[in-house]
């Protein structure tokens, strides 16, 4: 029996793979019959576009939720088996709103402890790659952390930043926040500089770093382009293949 588990898919810097990884691993893990929820915590609603979901102007959406407006069940969407809540742009009003700074940066939390535990086995928190209300309410909200990583030295540097913002985290808003996971996305072993990234990673967080890692494949981009994950669009590709054995290395991992 598993207990709700609350990712967060946090990196601070954009490009890596992030959102991608959160539709594609969700959808992996609901192949092997895990309950699946999908909150987008990014008010460039990628994640929602890349689901195919497009929201009337009367229809209740994140924003909804986390002010209490409506309750879950008003703004989930299925997609593919996956509960998704979707943003739009409108969540930067969140950002610009007349609340106090913590009370924003706990709406995410205080939503999510109104669902039964029981519904699901895993919810995940796309977050954009900025330290924003968006990102700290994921930092607060989320039990672990999922980091998908590109093997640049930038990626390397936001890294490094996401592992001193989570100590301050741990010390002030979420005591039990860690990083659950982090794997590479867009890999080319035969890279010398990916290669780098995965020595150095593996050396400082150990079995937290994935064996498994995301080949780069174009039909990831055109999945995305048409609204479905991998596994609706190209089901046999090696990026299908890739993103089934992350879902068995998380199982066991986080």
């Amino acid at each position: 029996m598993f207990e709700l588990l609350t990712v967060g898919f946090c990196n601070l810097k954009g490009g890596v793979g992030k959102t991608t990884t959160c539709q594609n691993l969700a959808v992996a893990l609901r192949e092997k019959g895990k309950r699946i929820a999908i909150i987008d915590m990014d008010p460039q609603s990628n994640l929602t576009v890349g689901f195919g979901i497009s929201l009337d102007e009367k229809q209740p959406y994140l924003l909804d939720f986390l002010n209490g407006d409506c309750e879950w069940d008003d703004v989930v969407i299925e997609r593919e088996g996956i509960d998704i809540i979707p943003s739009t742009l409108d969540l930067v009003m969140l950002e610009i709103s007349s609340q106090g700074m913590i009370e924003k940066e706990t709406l995410l939390k205080d939503g999510l402890d109104r669902i039964n535990n029981n519904r699901y086995d895993y919810i995940f928190c796309d977050s954009p790659p900025q330290l924003g209300v968006f990102t700290r309410n994921v930092l607060v909200a989320s039990d672990k952390l999922f980091i998908p990583l590109e093997g640049g030295f930038f990626a390397l540097a936001g890294l490094r930043l996401l592992n001193q913002v989570v100590s301050l985290f741990k010390e002030r808003l979420n005591p039990d926040l860690k990083i659950g996971g982090i794997i590479m996305s867009r890999h080319n072993p035969t890279i010398h500089m990916h290669r780098e990234v995965v020595k150095e990673v593996s050396s400082f967080f150990g079995d937290t770093f994935f064996d498994n890692y995301i080949r780069q494949n174009v039909s990831l981009i055109e999945a995305c382009s048409v609204g479905v994950s991998i596994f609706e669009y190209a089901p046999k590709s090696n990026a299908a293949d890739d993103y089934r054995a992350a879902a068995e290395e998380f199982i066991t991992k986080m």
